[in-house]
């Protein structure tokens, strides 16, 4: 197997570094654009740091063959040189020029030694692995380089003394130029992963560079030149080369997580990458095809354990958007998790994914509690994990508890905006609407066209009185929500709820007609008739979603549209089948 690793070594000047071997000038590690004889001109000053570098030197090195032109050439790239360093020829901070002679580098030069390359260990307590860039020009190929992403985050993840970013809060930099420096103070980490992936044939190409966050210099870099079936062995070097360069003293057990490879096969890792992508863009399009890849990846590697987790994330989604009874697809989310977790039982993915199984489909309460620790155990840095263990406690009133661990799954995806959204939900389901509002509205702040937030919000508003206001907001979000049927029976309820009976059941009824051509979950006609007084109709259609297992029913214990029922025995009769 033929492999390349080249070490690079940055010549640093300023906020700027050059790096030879990858042919780049940055700024606080951000490359600049710089064309090829204005690079060439920087690259020979830095040569002769502090002497002068002739006209002729210039010419005879970059311009043999030019005789006619040449001064207005070399003056074109100079001054092109000169804006990229934002210097000035008058009050020069890097160049000088020496009249009719040449130039000279005048600013301190440092090669990047290893005591500068280094982090304080002591200090060093998290990381952000931005997204790789997809550099084949390829929109196939996407895949990949999110897929790379998203696997050095779950490997560094596996380290308890770092807190690692997120892949939704990282992910928001996709495609983005970044200030290392900015990214850092943003996200608060002392430390940057970014890269570029490329795939030309069978042959991949990798560079990863680990950047201090506080300073934004490189602190490490490498270029990996492999064949494609070689993906894992450079996964796992990057990985090594960043726990080392951040002075990681790694147990046996640690350093085993940190590379551990779920599968041999390159194929089937190819298609689990593939299935997460499709997976990560929570469509109902994207879950189907994404357990076609899933599939695929399971018949390449029958013992591969990380499909089946995927299969079963899938498949519950069904349940949780309203899309299918829970009854129709639970079982088979089950079945999937459970064969991921005989295969491998210390994948976090499948111990969440059966969490959320045996809380909303057999409200197995201390099964799902004991299924969500083992899988923050494994993977302390697990945001999705830790959200839905936060609405675990906030359905069964733990509040307190619920926030706690919403406001940990905050500090590892600060910038996700169903964290921030869920966040401001436990605080509703909490009685607390004023901090609901709240929090809804900052998230708003941050995507104004996040239909659930402003669900959350219009809901705050009406149990605070503000009927006008919920009402507006909560058509706001059935209209952005693709049809979401749970959106339009809270529209209901708050028609209900601001005394104009009329509207209420005229949405109701088209809540009715979406039945007859889509799934809607019984929890939501329940909560309409709740709103309406109609005790009765609400009770019957509750006992339907039990009876349906519907999703929706883990909330019935502290729905503040349900108050009206709380006094009923056979509300206290479904409270008690639930295990409540």
């Amino acid at each position: 197997m033929s492999e390349q690793k080249q070490s690079t070594r940055p010549l640093r000047f300023g906020v700027f570094e050059l790096d030879p071997q990858a042919r780049e000038l940055r700024r606080r590690g951000v490359r600049v654009k710089l064309q090829q004889k204005p690079f060439q001109i920087l690259e020979m000053l830095l040569e002769r740091a502090g002497e002068v570098v002739t006209r002729k030197d210039l010419r005879e090195r970059l311009w043999p063959d030019t005789f006619v032109g040449f001064d207005r050439s070399l003056n074109t790239a100079v001054n092109a040189l000169r804006r990229a360093l934002a210097d000035s020829p008058t009050n020069p901070r890097f160049i000088e020029t020496r009249s009719r002679h040449g130039y000279r580098f005048i600013a301190p030069t440092d090669a990047g030694s290893a005591q500068v390359n280094t982090l304080d260990a002591d200090s060093l307590d998290s990381i952000a692995v931005l997204p790789f860039r997809n550099a084949s020009g390829d929109p196939e190929m996407e895949y990949l380089s999110d897929g790379i992403t998203e696997s050095l985050i779950n490997a560094l993840s596996q380290l308890p003394e770092i807190r690692v970013m997120a892949r939704s809060t990282v992910f928001r930099y996709k495609a983005r130029e970044v200030d290392p420096q900015a990214v850092g103070q943003s996200l608060n980490v002392r430390a940057l992963v970014t890269g570029t992936v490329m795939q030309r044939a069978e042959t991949l190409t990798i560079g990863a560079e680990l950047v201090d966050a506080t300073k934004g210099w490189r602190l490490w870099g490498e270029r990996y030149q492999r064949k494609l079936p070689d993906i894992f062995n450079v996964q796992d070097e990057i990985s090594r080369e960043i726990a080392q360069k951040l002075r990681l003293r790694l147990t046996a057990e640690a350093q085993r997580r940190l590379t551990k490879r779920y599968t041999a096969n390159p194929e089937a890792f190819q298609n689990y990458l593939r299935g997460r992508y499709l997976w990560n863009k929570m469509t109902e399009e994207g879950l189907r095809k994404g357990i076609v890849y899933f599939e695929r990846a399971i018949e390449q590697d029958p013992r591969f354990a990380l499909p089946w987790a995927g299969i079963s994330d899938s498949v519950a989604l069904f349940a949780f958007f309203g899309l299918c009874p829970s009854k129709e697809v639970m079982p088979r989310a089950e079945d999937a998790a459970r064969k991921a977790l005989a295969l491998d039982n210390t994948v976090a993915d499948a111990h969440a994914s059966l969490a959320g199984i045996l809380k909303s489909f057999h409200w197995d309460w201390s099964g799902a509690e004991a299924e969500y620790k083992r899988a923050l155990e494994l993977n302390p840095s697990h945001a999705t994990a830790r959200r839905w263990y936060a609405n675990y406690l906030s359905a069964l009133g733990r509040t307190e508890e619920a926030l706690q661990e919403m406001h940990r799954a905050l500090d590892l995806d600060p910038l996700s905006l169903i964290i921030n959204m869920e966040l401001a939900w436990i605080y509703y389901m909490g009685r607390d609407n004023g901090r609901a509002a709240d929090l809804a509205l900052r998230t708003l702040e941050m995507e104004p066209g996040f239909s659930p937030t402003r669900h959350v919000l219009g809901l705050a508003h009406e149990q605070m009185g503000k009927f006008k206001d919920a009402i507006q907001l909560l058509q706001e979000a059935h209209a952005n929500s693709g049809g979401n049927p749970i959106s339009l029976a809270a529209l209901a309820h708050a028609y209900a709820r601001a005394n104009r009976p009329q509207e209420a059941r005229k949405t109701l009824a088209r809540l009715k007609a979406l039945s007859g051509r889509a799934y809607v979950p019984p929890y939501a006609f329940a909560f309409v008739h709740a709103g309406l007084g109609d005790k009765s109709q609400s009770l019957i259609w509750l006992q339907k979603a039990l009876e349906d297992r519907d999703a929706w029913l883990v909330w019935v214990q502290c729905d503040p549209r349900l108050d009206i029922l709380r006094e009923e025995p056979p509300f206290h009769e479904l409270l008690r089948r639930m295990g409540f």
